[in-house]
Order: C-alpha cells, then sequence, then structure tokens
C-alpha cells in the first residue's frame, strides 16, 4: 500500500458522504457489512468492471479471513491462542500460531518504544475495572496494588523458533485488544491485492485501511469527530490512501460517583490515562496505527507528540480535554480545522 505524508490519512469517525461522492454508479462498487471483534466492520469495494459474483466473493473472502484471525486472538473465544496462554500461566509455554507470535511481537515493540505505555500484558486491569468482564465498577486500591505487578511486557517469552508463548507468572493475562484488530484489517485489505477491484475501504469500529482512489480521481475527504461533541466535527482532511486508527475517552466507558472511567488504562498507574480525549494516527499499516494510537494517548500530549515527531512515516493528531488540536509537523499544513 502506498503511504504518503501529504496525503495521510487520520481517523476515519465520520466519512463525509465518501461513498455519496466517488464519481461512480451503485453498479461500480459493493458494501458489506459484519459484526467481528465486538464491532461493526464495513467492506466497501470498488470495482473495474467486476461481476457481481466478483464482489460477492471477495467480499466473503475478506470476512472469513478475519473470522478466522479473531477465532485466533480473542481472549474471549474458548480454544483462542490468547485463551490459551493466560489459561497457562505460571504453568507452561503454549504452542501457537505464527500469526500470534507475529502479533505478540510487534506488540512488545510498540511497548518497547513507548516505554510501556502500550503493554499487551494489561489485561488483569482491564478485568479489575470490568472492562474484560462488562462488570463495571472503581477497583479498591488495594486491589489495584495487587493487580499491578501481573502487568509487565517484558516477562512475555516468546520462542519464535517453537512458536510458543510463556507468561511466568499465575495471572498474567495477555489483550490483545490495542493491536489485533489493526492487523485483521490489514490482512482484509491484502486479500484484495490480486483482485481486479480498484479500490477497498475496511472499516473496523476506527481501525479503518483504504487502498486504491476514486474512479473520478478525487481524494478521500476524511473528517475527525470531535471528542467533546459527538454529532459535530472538529478537521478534515483530504487523503489519498493509508492506514488509520484511534483512540478515545468517549468509546467505552463508564460512570460511578458522578465521573467518567473509560477503557484506556495506563499500566503504570492502573487507572484510565488522564490529559487527551482523542489521539489519530496515521502508519503504513493499521497494526502500527492501532498500538500506536493507545500508546500516544497513555503518554499524553508531550510526551506522546514527542515519540511521533522520531518515528520515521507515521504521523498523528491529539486533541486535550480542551478540545484544542495538535497535529505532528508532517500533517501541520494539511488539517483543515473546522470552525
Amino acid at each position: 500500500m502506498k503511504f504518503s505524508l501529504k496525503t495521510a490519512v487520520i481517523l476515519l469517525l465520520m466519512l463525509l458522504f465518501i461513498f455519496n461522492i466517488v464519481g461512480c454508479s451503485d453498479e461500480d462498487k459493493y458494501e458489506k457489512t459484519v459484526f467481528l471483534m465486538d464491532t461493526k466492520v464495513d467492506i466497501t469495494i470498488l470495482g473495474n468492471g467486476m461481476s457481481n459474483k466478483q464482489y460477492v466473493n471477495l467480499a466473503n473472502e475478506i470476512e472469513t479471513e478475519m473470522k478466522l484471525l479473531e477465532s485466533i486472538f480473542s481472549s474471549h473465544i474458548t480454544g483462542s491462542d490468547i485463551e490459551r496462554i493466560n489459561k497457562a500461566a505460571g504453568q507452561e509455554a503454549v504452542k501457537v500460531s505464527p500469526e500470534t507470535v507475529f502479533v505478540l511481537q510487534k506488540a512488545l515493540e510498540v511497548a518497547e518504544m513507548s516505554g510501556g505505555a502500550f503493554d499487551p500484558t494489561v489485561a488483569p486491569l482491564l478485568d479489575l475495572w470490568g472492562f474484560g468482564t462488562g462488570e463495571y465498577g472503581v477497583p479498591a486500591q488495594n486491589d489495584l496494588e495487587e493487580v499491578l505487578p501481573l502487568v509487565n511486557y517484558r516477562e512475555v517469552e516468546i520462542d519464535e523458533a517453537s512458536s510458543t508463548v510463556f507468561l511466568p507468572q499465575p495471572g498474567m493475562k495477555i489483550d490483545l485488544g490495542g493491536i489485533a484488530k489493526g492487523y485483521i484489517v490489514d490482512r482484509g485489505l491484502k486479500i484484495a491485492d490480486d483482485s481486479s477491484a480498484s479500490a477497498l475501504f475496511i472499516n473496523a469500529g476506527g481501525d479503518i485501511s483504504i487502498a486504491g482512489k476514486k474512479p473520478s480521481g478525487e481524494m478521500w475527504r476524511i473528517a475527525i469527530q470531535d471528542p467533546l461533541e459527538s454529532k459535530k466535527l472538529t478537521a478534515v482532511l483530504d487523503v489519498e490512501e493509508g492506514s488509520i486508527a484511534t483512540s478515545g475517552d468517549y468509546q467505552r466507558f463508564f460512570e460511578a460517583g458522578g465521573e467518567k472511567y473509560h477503557h484506556i488504562i495506563d499500566p503504570k498507574t492502573g487507572y484510565p490515562a488522564t490529559g487527551v480525549s482523542s489521539v489519530s494516527i496515521l502508519a503504513p499499516d493499521t497494526i502500527t496505527a492501532d498500538a500506536l494510537s493507545t500508546a500516544v494517548f497513555v503518554l499524553g500530549l508531550e510526551d506522546g507528540m514527542e515519540l511521533l515527531e522520531r518515528l520515521d512515516g507515521v504521523e498523528g493528531v491529539i486533541i486535550d480535554k480542551q478540545g484544542k488540536i495538535y497535529a505532528s509537523s508532517g500533517l501541520a499544513d494539511d488539517l483543515k480545522i473546522v470552525d
């Protein structure tokens, strides 16, 4: 997939009439919506003389691939790689698929580059807050202190030669919710490489990849949602193609005692990260964008922007708690603020 900073894409929370202005007839595109990874997944294919059967077959192939990968990565599916790894924590190494090794290695890379702001072993904390179980509540401080030692990405042992993963402490758990969806979107997009589709768009709950141009030659127009007002736009960017992901404090949260607690947990403190409301990341692939959106959110404005500025081929937009927008240097001239 081509990636250009000048035409890079940012978070697609709202698509501004994206398929009403593509300049092609209904016969030139095919849309399918499925429910995967606990979210709505939109698959849109723009054809180049493709028949309806070709459209259907391609969409079904993409869906099948994504479902297969979900069954490998989801900790909530019995028999998945992650469920088996977590179940065997402190006991034995678990044989896993090459895909799991790849995604875990990528997760550990992002964990290292972010100083642990992104940590795939954060699952015990997510469970404690109820984001992993659905039983939401503010945990007691002593419960947090008991769980925090279980969160340490450096303890994850991967043997690439034997394709095994081991968590040395009983009670340790992996959660790939902050990275696997991006990988699954990437793999879905790759299915179309050998097809005759002229463009493909996959949106898995905000983890997005766009490949190919509109038949009209126009740019895709992408808008960023205002995290403080859900029905309001805050910025727009015309883009060509690329991969996008976001993390926001308005996506998954619960309220208790008049306070809002969101799902992006700081692995160091055990509490939801504070300081910013939304992070949109552009990267050459969705797996990178997915993980970095969480990492930058946890790092906050200053440290998050510093990380973005030292990474090649990666850009981002951060919106703080007051709604002020900050763009990394590669996007500063291209982002259009909505008044």
